[in-house]
């Protein structure tokens, strides 16, 4: 790739020289070349959300239609993004959005100009779209340049709350919940599971559609899982709870490096523990983990004991393969994120930014109560 020019502290970038332009899959190369030069940055860490070997793979298991948009300065590809074409619910209503993900620039000091083309781009595509009442995006808390972008408004954007991904490491012998029976569900399981995951999703914004249609599809198209890879607690003979459990690793990697003394000090600390245990050793920096994400789930009265009991029986399922880390996400400020205090897990925030598209969308825009944490394309 081309060495990019650098803006110097100080001196305003010609703007005129900058364009947005709509690309295609061809161009997945690129993108994935850029987001490993631009990971994303805290403090205390570093992270490369690695989406190869196909960066689409995963908006095309989310959304109806996709949009590859690249930033590019004297014709040299410098910034990508994804605008990828969603129903998720809004106030209880199934509802067109876009969810911008993927986003990357790589010359310093032109995340602003990228976010005004980009602002530019949607305000004239959306004029023959008035179907489509949202967009949204995740910020990293932390993520110090990505927040100032939103700050500035550029789209009329604001802040609807926040979800947490916690990382549980699979460090320590975990028992099992008496109280519940969880075990792997059989296709005679679907109207249960669809049941409970279509009651969950109708009460949390931007969480996808779910039909028993929608349910076997995704079933079908989606790579390394079967029925098998959902589980169900179960009480008193009755299904209470379901989730399921996704190596999504094939194509959904997280490469973390870990900064300062003190991140330091853990993760000697924790290399000692695993051997003591008897557990996988956390991955050397830059490694990919070798995780299983709660992709979907669904409990009863969104009790956090229910979660749990599931939770504790794929800990251990996964733990015994190996596996270093079962990733699972919430609302940031929902009850059910007890259900991890059993384990030794590391909890990242994550912003969601919305921004209405059209007049009416700004009128009708109510502050959600929670909000749906996609683990698949977080």
């Amino acid at each position: 790739m081309p060495k990019t020019k650098q803006i110097k502290k100080g001196n305003k970038p010609d703007k005129s020289a900058y364009e947005v332009k709509g690309l295609d899959e061809s161009w997945n190369d690129r993108f994935l070349e850029l987001s490993e030069r631009a990971p994303v940055r805290t403090e205390r860490l570093r992270i490369h959300f690695d989406r190869s070997p196909d960066i689409f793979t995963i908006p095309k298991l989310t959304s109806y239609r996709n949009v590859p948009l690249g930033l590019f300065h004297d014709d040299h590809l410098i910034g990508c993004a994804v605008a990828a074409y969603q129903k998720r619910y809004i106030n209880g209503a199934l509802t067109d959005v876009i969810y911008l993900g993927n986003m990357h620039v790589i010359e310093r000091g032109t995340g602003r100009i990228f976010l005004k083309k980009l602002s530019d781009r949607v305000v004239q595509k959306m004029k023959d779209r008035p179907e489509v009442e949202y967009l949204y995006a995740y910020v990293m808390e932390g993520n110090r340049p990505a927040d100032k972008l939103v700050r500035l408004g550029e789209l009329d954007s604001r802040w609807a709350g926040s979800v947490s991904m916690s990382t549980i490491l699979t460090i320590k012998p975990i028992a099992l919940d008496s109280k519940y029976t969880v075990r792997k569900a059989e296709m005679a399981d679907v109207d249960q599971i669809v049941a409970l995951l279509s009651d969950e999703f109708r009460q949390l914004w931007l969480a996808p559609e779910m039909s028993k249609e929608r349910f076997l599809q995704n079933l079908n198209n989606r790579q390394n899982i079967g029925i098998k890879n959902y589980f169900l607690a179960i009480r008193n003979n009755e299904v209470v709870g379901t989730c399921l459990a996704w190596d999504m690793t094939p194509f959904k990697k997280n490469r973390i490096w870990f900064h300062g003394f003190r991140m330091g000090l853990i993760r000697f600390g924790y290399h000692i523990a695993a051997r003591l245990t008897g557990s996988p050793p956390l991955p050397k920096p830059g490694e990919a983990f070798k995780d299983v994400t709660i992709a979907e789930y669904a409990v009863r009265d969104r009790d956090p004991k229910i979660m749990e009991a599931l939770l504790r029986f794929v800990y251990r399922e996964y733990r015994r393969k190996g596996y270093q880390a079962v990733i699972f996400g919430c609302d940031s400020h929902d009850p059910i994120i007890k259900a991890t205090k059993p384990f030794i897990s590391r909890e990242v925030r994550s912003g969601v930014i919305i921004t209405p598209l059209q007049e009416n969308s700004k009128r009708n825009l109510i502050p959600p109560d929670l909000i749906f944490a996609d683990a698949i394309q977080i």
